[in-house]
């Protein structure tokens, strides 16, 4: 446990020295890097030595064979998380088109030197609302001269190598399989339509590692994170001894809103329980609590952007089923309900204090997202489901499946994981591969705007993939998707650049209020949009200068002359 703790401290301390450090200094720099890195390394170093190693824990056959599946599974996501092929930049997962777009959007716009806090890069006027943790680390390796490309590598496979060891010390094999395996009965597509079939099509509750893991990029330290704390919690609180000093959760907790939202709320909710079941710790809980109170609470302060971003906490009575309530629940959990409905038995007949602290919490969390959407999308319910799940994982095999007989267990393994083993065989399946972008075409936008600060900001067409978000520059509104999941008031913004860009808004009247300096199209977009000036001679886009039409009423020359700009590679 002490490389792992030293490990996240390191992480934590890095990022916070350099968000601290990036107000005063007006944005992130080679030099900003390399002292945030240095005063990480040297409390990762005191933590080390601070840490006792601790007695060892006994690796069964099972859990060496988990560990090294998750070790391949992680080898095959990560070293094609994002790569070139020809002229072409692919990524292996679907689910990453979108997702792993607006990280390399974040990476690039923060290791450009903004101001922070910074604004939104995908919404004019709006402060960045999103837990910039993992993409603030990988921002400072860029500033170092890291590619993005091989940051966003090196931070999958350490993200992967820690959670699978931090997973293995909460619950053992059980909950490597948890992660790894999840799904319901999505599996009979196979026998229905050959090996053809997607059995994630279908499904709410997907195959965390695919759809969760490798996409989300801040679970890579938050899971890790999360599950040490509980470690450490389950042993300080129940009668072990943790063998940290008192600072080390305390730092891991307190920032773990600048990565992940979603894992800080449920870990709070696992200290409330602790207030009830360990009251023998309950004076130091309160000072706990009463000490991360402030810092965390201006994290999260920033990472909804001043409190501006929307929750969309609304009522929704099973989940996202439609249809046949009872062949939802069926499809796509299969057993795993059943088996939670045990373990609550299991739970109110035992009262065991321990159990009820962390099963029991991860069980009123799932039942409450069964019936309430906490965001405007009611599948990123799942985000705080996967915690309750892993959570009560070591819980179902230990109270549940353990105490049966070896065919018994075997049988219901094999119903409970084999679906989504599956479903992870065929989402790291060879033959995939997704363009997310043309390498000559990103190079001619580089070429093109590098001349241009940074703080300026594009009007485009919002595509989840345009050049320019791929290249971390600001735009007036990006993909849809991302305004809509983060909780951004964002319609009349879209509505007034899809009039501009259809001509049906004069960019005279639509720039002051997008707050755009300048207009970039592709050639893909010229056919579907109204050019304000001349075109110049072909190329892979234009680039329209839009600053004279922020002057002052009177001083804007008639009629108008834009002087465009030919994006391509003759340079």
């Amino acid at each position: 446990m002490k490389a792992v703790s030293s490990i996240l401290v390191f992480i934590a301390a890095s990022a916070t020295c350099a968000l601290a450090l990036a107000f005063p200094a007006g944005g992130l720099s080679p030099a900003l890097a390399m002292v945030s890195f240095l005063a990480g390394g040297l409390l990762a170093v005191l933590a080390w030595r601070a840490t006792d190693s601790g007695p060892g824990r006994r690796m069964t056959p099972w859990d060496t064979l988990m560990l090294v599946v998750m070790g391949l599974a992680s080898l095959r996501a990560f070293l094609w998380l994002i790569y070139p092929v020809g002229d072409e930049w692919r990524v292996l997962s679907p689910n990453n088109l979108g997702d792993l777009s607006i990280h390399l959007h974040l990476i690039r716009y923060l290791a450009g030197g903004v101001d922070f806090w910074p604004a939104s890069p995908i919404l004019s006027g709006s402060p960045l609302a999103y837990p910039i943790g993992t993409d603030l680390i990988n921002a400072l390796l860029l500033c170092l001269g890291i590619p993005v490309e091989k940051g966003l590598i090196w931070a999958g496979l350490l993200g992967a190598g820690l959670s699978g060891w931090s997973l293995w010390r909460w619950g053992g094999a059980f909950a490597l399989a948890a992660l790894l395996f999840n799904g319901g009965l999505s599996a009979l597509l196979l026998f229905q339509e050959g090996a053809g079939a997607d059995p994630q099509a279908s499904l709410a509750w997907k195959n965390f590692f695919l759809s969760m893991f490798v996409t989300q990029r801040g679970l890579l330290y938050a899971l890790p994170c999360g599950l040490f704390l509980l470690s450490v919690w389950r042993d300080d609180f129940f009668g072990g001894k943790p063998g940290f000093p008192a600072w080390i959760p305390f730092l891991l907790y307190t920032t773990l809103p600048l990565f992940n939202a979603h894992a800080f709320v449920f870990l709070s909710l696992v200290l409330a329980a602790a207030f009830w079941t360990a009251p023998a710790r309950r004076r130091y809980l309160l000072a706990f609590v009463a000490g991360a109170l402030l810092p965390a609470s201006a994290l999260v302060y920033f990472i909804t952007g001043r409190f501006s971003a929307g929750g969309g906490l609304h009522w929704a009575p099973g989940w996202m089923q439609e249809g046949n309530a009872w062949l939802f629940w069926l499809w796509n959990f299969g057993i795993s309900l059943p088996l939670l409905l045990l373990l609550a038995v299991q739970l109110a007949r035992t009262r065991q204090k321990k159990a009820l602290c962390f099963a029991g919490t991860g069980l009123l969390v799932f039942f409450v997202c069964c019936f309430v959407s906490l965001a405007r999308w009611e599948w990123d319910n799942t985000k705080l489901m996967m915690w309750s799940w892993l959570v009560m994982a070591p819980y179902i095999w230990t109270k549940i499946i353990l105490p049966l007989n070896a065919p018994a267990r075997l049988a219901i393994c094999l119903a409970l994981f084999f679906s989504g083993a599956v479903s992870l065989v065929g989402g790291l399946d060879a033959s995939h591969g997704y363009g997310i972008a043309k390498r000559s075409e990103m190079d001619a936008w580089r070429n093109a705007v590098a001349g241009i600060p940074n703080e300026a900001r594009f009007a485009s067409v919002p595509d989840y993939n345009h050049p320019l978000i791929l290249l971390g520059r600001k735009v007036a509104c990006g993909y849809e998707g991302h305004l809509w999941s983060h909780g951004l008031n964002y319609k009349q913004k879209l509505h007034l650049l899809n009039n501009a860009l259809e001509g049906e808004t004069s960019w005279q009247s639509a720039a002051l209020t997008l707050d755009v300096q300048w207009l970039a199209l592709r050639n893909m977009d010229l056919t579907k949009t109204e050019p304000p000036g001349d075109l110049p001679p072909a190329g892979l886009g234009v680039l329209y200068d839009l600053r004279p039409l922020l002057k002052p009423t009177g001083t804007i020359p008639e009629p108008l002359q834009l002087p465009p700009q030919s994006v391509g590679l003759s340079w």
